[in-house]
């Protein structure tokens, strides 16, 4: 049982080291993207992504969460021919649904392009829609891998992906820009094809030698349910989850559509309104994602654990594995929050000075102070979701983000049009829909009494304050005339090192009985 607890953690803080890793890559892919393609070109490549995220929702979306909890169930039971057909019965519908995507996005590039105000974005689509195929497969692995609680081959595809990504994307964003930046960001998108298929190749072979050294006890003998019966069982647990999973990119698509033609009729240009979508979606967008990809990897290490314990009836493991989630998603979102709205200027220049113009630094700046909140937000929101699914409760995310997304939806509409605010009512309306799911997951959490309350949580987020005030100490270091990307880290450095200091002083106690 020890090692078992053991391994909640440390499958976490793989997919969390390999995860800020691959966040890392991937916002050192987009600097010489933005010099490559434009402010302009980065505006078309975030109109793709709300389609492309949400097909890849509709088609795979789901499933990986599906395959991994009813695989970690089923081990549990004991039940090891179930567990092998049922990823077999969840490729199937993998290929379906995947193929169906791919096609309908190529098909309907032009009618997606029209919608959104800007009928360049049409061969970008075509670019990404074979991505989709691949990203179904690789969903599929992931989620066996998952269920048999090894998050180490899904942590490693996605660095994969973002590495191929780096060099494919730039290399042939810079190839096809003789023609155009629509066709550079085409290119580009290609290269995001190109690295799904390798990430898929080598889950492929993980799987392979997977399947040597995992032989399933097939000695023991178990009542395998049938083909159609088994189909049902990964349809309608899929079902809720892909639903749930298909509010944030649904949104994400609208947004597209409603926040450039609101910012067209409010006096802009197609291709300032562009921009600022870009800035907002893209720019800041990238930035916001870099911290929560440590509570998506908590998500998805404790789904698997709470799904066994709530099977075997261990309550009082599966609320520890709950508190422990939470609290580790809390100590990491909430000084990333205050951090990024003390120090916006300073990551927006180091990151994008010699890519943006002066004023769209000025615009992403304040982006990123409004949006710094979001992350806070949606690291809980994510983590919560998990835990929810793990206990049989795949409605409740649903549901939460669905009205978190509606009220977003409806801000975004009357704050976008106010010309003073602007784009800013975008980050403003997304930080009220995070804030609205969250409300509701902990609410049913807190019914179903899976929740502890820690009063330490309340000194933890006094800590928090601490990363606001790297912005001083940032000014104080840049005062004594030392190089602008040494102060930022010498400061952040400095911040981290006094905020862990006190947050291990606060849980001394319990980090040492875990040793002992």
């Amino acid at each position: 049982m020890k090692g078992k607890q053991k391994s909640f953690v440390k499958g976490a803080l793989v997919l969390i080291v390999f995860g800020f890793v691959s966040k890392i890559i991937g916002a050192i892919y987009r600097i010489p993207l933005t010099s490559i393609i434009t402010a302009e070109g980065m505006g078309l490549y975030q109109l793709v992504f709300p389609v492309y995220s949400l097909m890849l929702t509709v088609s795979s979306g789901g499933l990986p969460a599906s395959i991994s909890k009813l695989v970690s169930e089923n081990l549990a039971k004991r039940r090891y021919r179930q567990a092998d057909k049922i990823l077999k019965i969840s490729f199937v519908i993998l290929i379906l649904f995947s193929v169906f995507c791919a096609a309908l996005v190529a098909a309907l590039s032009g009618t997606f392009a029209k919608l959104q105000g800007n009928e360049n974005a049409k061969i970008c689509f075509l670019g990404i829609a074979p991505a989709i195929v691949f990203v179904g497969f690789i969903a599929g692995f992931r989620g066996y891998f998952q269920g048999l609680e090894n998050m180490l081959p899904s942590a490693i595809s996605g660095f994969i992906e973002q590495f191929v990504k780096l060099f494919a994307g730039l290399y042939l964003a810079q190839k096809f820009l003789t023609k155009g930046v629509a066709y550079s960001v085409f290119g580009a998108m290609l290269g995001i094809t190109l690295s799904e298929l390798i990430a898929f190749i080598f889950l492929f072979l993980m799987f392979l030698l997977q399947r040597k050294k995992h032989k399933f006890n097939y000695y023991i003998k178990e009542k395998v349910s049938g083909n159609k019966e088994t189909f049902k069982k990964v349809l309608s647990t899929s079902l809720f989850i892909t639903l749930g999973g298909l509010v944030m990119p649904l949104g994400m698509m609208i947004d597209s559509v409603i926040i450039v033609n609101v910012l067209k009729s409010s006096g802009y240009v197609a291709s300032e309104a562009t921009v600022l979508f870009g800035l907002q979606s893209g720019t800041v967008g990238s930035i916001i994602n870099m911290p929560v990809v440590f509570s998506l990897s908590l998500s998805t290490a404790v789904l698997p654990r709470v799904s066994t314990k709530n099977v075997n009836q261990d309550h009082e493991g599966m609320k520890k594995d709950v508190s422990k989630a939470i609290l580790l998603a809390i100590i990491i979102s909430l000084p990333a929050s205050f951090g990024c709205l003390g120090l916006a200027e300073p990551i927006i220049k180091l990151l994008y000075r010699r890519s943006l113009s002066a004023q769209q630094i000025a615009v992403a700046v304040k982006l990123l102070e409004v949006a710094s909140i979001s992350i806070f937000y949606l690291a809980l929101v994510q983590v919560t979701a998990g835990v929810l699914q793990g206990i049989g409760l795949i409605f409740v995310p649903l549901i939460s983000l669905s009205i978190g997304m509606v009220s977003k939806i409806l801000l975004d509409i009357i704050l976008v049009r106010i010309f003073s605010v602007g784009i800013l009512g975008a980050e403003v309306a997304s930080g009220v829909c995070y804030l609205v799911a969250l409300l509701i997951n902990l609410s049913v959490l807190k019914h179903k009494k899976v929740l502890r309350f820690d009063y330490k949580i309340i000194l933890l987020m006094c800590f928090s304050i601490l990363a606001y005030c790297g912005k001083y100490v940032f000014k104080l270091i840049l005062k004594t005339n030392i190089n602008y990307f040494l102060s930022f880290f010498t400061s952040v450095f400095i911040v981290v090192l006094i905020y862990f200091m006190l947050v291990f002083l606060l849980y001394r106690k319990e980090l040492l009985k875990r040793k002992t």
